[in-house]
């Protein structure tokens, strides 16, 4: 007969126990055969402690809509066969099973000479279960369901709550790029000409999830170098795909060096599995220290809030700040929630800006100042990029260069010196050289001639010169008088 026929008296006892024994007055007993006991653990569906379903009647079931519990084991303690107690007896060793595999399922066999009632406790419960099976009673072998025969082959379905984990969301990815050229070409490090005011453009991007509804904060951060000049809160703009997000659906704020925007995740919500960008300049402070021909380092960041659901009773929240809340406002069980907070950080992206540090001195390395330099960016000197003057030390600079070929030009010479006229080709590289060191060298004028030297040679070939003609003017002179006679005559 069925587990729910069993003795009227017991009733009470099977609601709390769980027996699950039955007898049969018909059936002749085989006690030379082995019985098979089969344990499915299952995860009540309800969260409540039961010894196993009602209508189950020894027999193999059919599972459906059912999770199996893997990793449990069970104890059988044999015991009386007019035994109803659940307390577990002294001096008795228990059969032990084999944990429960993945479909829920261990198997025992019980041999033949030890056949009878059997007091079943959960041993081992598996981890994220909830407390154990309540312990109950089994007849090996038991009636069939119509009382008539013994069943060899048993089965049982114990059920325990399950405690319910956290839904895990995935966590967003977040990146950053570089652009040296306003945006033309991205990459993750970037060279700028500061010189002429050109800034650098930087790009964060994070990734949408097709969960990010259900987070409660979405905001992608920036903490500038204080080598960097920070951008105006309007020109940090977002867009999705190239389109520019309405201003009203994220906010910025630049307080200092740091730059934080804020979305609206419903707003998001509509571009799932697509990126955010988030595009800034900043220009480099080339009056800063060490901010010339070197490489400045840059990392964003992307902080989200998000609301991962969670057990009954689990009390596990990240974010201290803000306990678990229940999102079930018109009563009955609900579902608790966590909120999770975290920040990840994206990869290292670097910028920089090279110079040029010239020497200008004579030939006993003596320094010159008032020299003026041109720099040009074309061969034929056309494109000015900057002037320089040496100073009392002889040191000029042109800062905030990009990464390519210029050419240099002595545009005033100091006094008393001649003037160099040479193009200086120089290149950048901020790779290998991003500080460029070159010399420059300038001799002095000669306003007198030097003795033995060049100015008396010179002198003295013209004298020769002059000399030379009077002669010829007079013997020309000579000629045409004589001439002149001897036509007369």
């Amino acid at each position: 007969m069925r587990i729910k026929r069993f003795l009227s008296v017991l009733l009470a006892v099977m609601a709390a126990v769980g027996v699950f024994a039955l007898s049969a007055a018909a059936a002749v007993k085989d006690t030379t055969k082995d019985v098979t006991f089969t344990i499915y653990a299952l995860e009540a569906k309800d969260g409540s402690e039961v010894a196993v379903d009602v209508d189950v009647t020894g027999e193999k079931a059919v599972l459906a809509d059912v999770k199996a519990i893997e990793g449990a084991v069970f104890a059988l303690y044999k015991v009386g066969d007019d035994e109803t107690s659940i307390t577990i007896p002294k001096d008795v060793t228990p059969l032990m099973t084999e944990p429960t595999a993945a479909d829920g399922s261990t198997k025992i066999t019980v041999p033949a000479a030890q056949q009878g009632r059997y007091l079943v406790i959960e041993e081992k419960a598996p981890e994220g279960t909830v407390g154990k099976t309540i312990p109950f009673l089994v007849d090996l072998p038991m009636t069939n369901p119509d009382g008539t025969d013994y069943m060899y082959e048993v089965y049982a379905y114990p059920k325990q709550p399950v405690k319910e984990t956290p839904t895990k969301l995935p966590d967003p990815k977040v990146s950053k790029l570089v652009s040296g050229d306003e945006g033309k070409t991205w990459g993750e490090e970037a060279n700028i000409e500061a010189f002429s005011g050109k800034r650098a453009y930087w790009k964060v991007t994070g990734q949408i999830p097709d969960t990010v509804a259900e987070f409660d904060v979405y905001e992608i951060g920036d903490i500038l170098d204080n080598r960097l000049f920070p951008p105006t809160a309007n020109e940090v703009k977002a867009s999705v795909e190239g389109k520019e997000l309405p201003a009203d659906k994220y906010t910025v704020k630049v307080d200092g060096q740091t730059i934080s925007v804020n979305f609206d995740v419903k707003t998001l919500a509509k571009y799932k599995n697509k990126g955010v960008d988030v595009i800034f300049p900043t220009a480099i402070n080339v009056n800063a220290k060490n901010a010339i021909g070197v490489k400045i380092e840059n990392i964003a960041t992307l902080t989200f809030t998000k609301l991962s659901k969670g057990g009954h009773g689990d009390t596990t929240d990240t974010d201290t700040e803000n306990p678990p809340v229940d999102t079930d406002t018109e009563g009955g069980s609900g579902s608790d929630y966590i909120k999770t907070k975290s920040t990840i950080s994206t990869n290292i992206v670097r910028v920089w800006t090279g110079s040029i540090e010239g020497f200008k001195h004579d030939k006993e390395n003596k320094p010159l100042s008032g020299a003026e330099f041109t720099l040009y960016s074309d061969k034929d000197c056309k494109t000015v990029v900057g002037k320089a003057t040496s100073d009392k030390n002889g040191i000029f600079t042109f800062t905030g260069l990009k990464d390519q070929t210029y050419y240099m030009k002595e545009t005033k010479t100091p006094d008393g010196y001649q003037e160099n006229k040479n193009v200086i080709e120089i290149k950048i590289d901020g790779k290998t050289e991003p500080v460029k060191k070159i010399d420059v060298l300038n001799i002095p004028k000669t306003d007198l001639p030097l003795t033995g030297g060049a100015g008396t040679i010179g002198i003295s070939l013209i004298g020769i010169g002059i000399a030379l003609a009077g002669v010829m003017i007079v013997v020309l002179t000579l000629k045409a008088y004589r001439k002149t006679r001897i036509a007369a005559a």
